[in-house]
């Protein structure tokens, strides 16, 4: 159920972050609020929980950003392990860490996609390296905005939080 939650946050935010970036920034810049909840997953989620919150987030991603279908779940849950692994190596639970880590999780959605794109796709229809300086703005811009994120997913993991009466903490 608590997946289920994280993925329908997910879809919220997705939707809120449009409705902002129109209003604000008339496609200027990105944002990539979604990559900060699959690293929330990474560093807080179970295996198995996180997982597959990733890979729904992902597809959500997929869904909102009309991109071919399974290209950002599968760089979802690649972000996901990425995470895993990078928290068993370095402490990046501050959040000064868990915005770091949220802006390369950004960089690495946004030019895995990339890679991808221009590697699958038709050369005149490829992304350019244009798109490197926008790419770089995305992932500053999501670090800047990672604590409110995590804010937002603490406070659905708590509404899942059950204390056993009769534990001594």
């Amino acid at each position: 159920m608590k997946t289920l939650a994280h993925v329908a946050f997910a879809l919220l935010l997705a939707g809120v972050q449009a409705a902002f970036l129109r209003w604000v920034g008339g496609g200027a810049f990105s944002l990539s609020l979604l990559a900060v909840c699959i690293v929330y997953l990474g560093l807080y989620g179970g295996i198995v929980d996180g997982a597959v919150g990733a890979a729904g987030v992902g597809y959500v991603l997929d869904v909102v950003s009309g991109s071919p279908k399974g290209l950002m779940t599968f760089l979802a849950v690649l972000l996901f392990v990425l995470a895993r692994v990078t928290n068993a190596a370095v402490d990046v639970r501050s959040r000064a860490g868990f915005a770091a880590l949220s802006a390369v999780g950004a960089l690495v959605l946004s030019l895995g996609a990339l890679l991808l794109l221009g590697y699958t796709g038709a050369p005149e229809a490829a992304p350019g390296p244009v798109l490197a300086s926008r790419v770089v703005v995305e992932a500053l811009l999501t670090g800047a905005l990672a604590p409110l994120v995590l804010a937002g997913m603490r406070r659905i993991d708590r509404l899942f939080h059950r204390e056993e009466p009769g534990l001594i903490h």
